[in-house]
């Protein structure tokens, strides 16, 4: 069977992202559940003051930043696309052809953090590349491709 590989534009990244996202906080909020469940010693009792965390920012931070981190590379490293790629029929790549590394997974995650903070402005660069890639696609040494 002869696959014909396309460029993948914002808008379907956008979407594919969107739905990704929706998965991964509910991740989160197990992970949540269970060090809260866990950090009380199995007795949950929250706070006198309800102005107080329940579990330190950074911890949280710690957590968020490592599940989200995790939960990509997993899927990027093993079946080459997340659940929201997936349905979108979008594919992660290396330039090289082969799987992505861990090491690309961590600088394409970097990336997608910027670009979320800019508003998805950085991937309006695909329409003035001649390669038609975004920041995070070359940052990391990925491509992604419609199949």
């Amino acid at each position: 069977m002869n696959t014909q590989y396309k460029n993948v534009y914002p808008l379907k990244r956008i979407v594919a992202s969107i739905y990704d996202g929706l998965l991964l906080l509910s991740v989160i909020f197990i992970l949540g559940y269970l060090s809260i469940y866990i950090s009380n010693g199995l007795n949950w009792e929250l706070p006198e003051d309800p102005s107080q965390p329940i579990l330190p920012g950074w911890y949280a931070l710690l957590l968020i930043s490592f599940s989200s981190w995790s939960f990509f590379s997993l899927f990027w490293i093993r079946g080459n696309k997340t659940l929201g790629m997936a349905v979108w029929k979008i594919e992660i790549y290396s330039i090289e052809g082969n799987k992505i590394t861990l090491t690309q997974t961590f600088k394409r995650f970097f990336c997608n953090l910027i670009i979320v903070l800019m508003l998805g402005i950085p991937l309006l660069q695909i329409y003035f590349t001649k390669e038609k890639v975004a920041f995070n696609d070359l940052v990391s040494g990925t491509r992604l491709r419609i199949i």
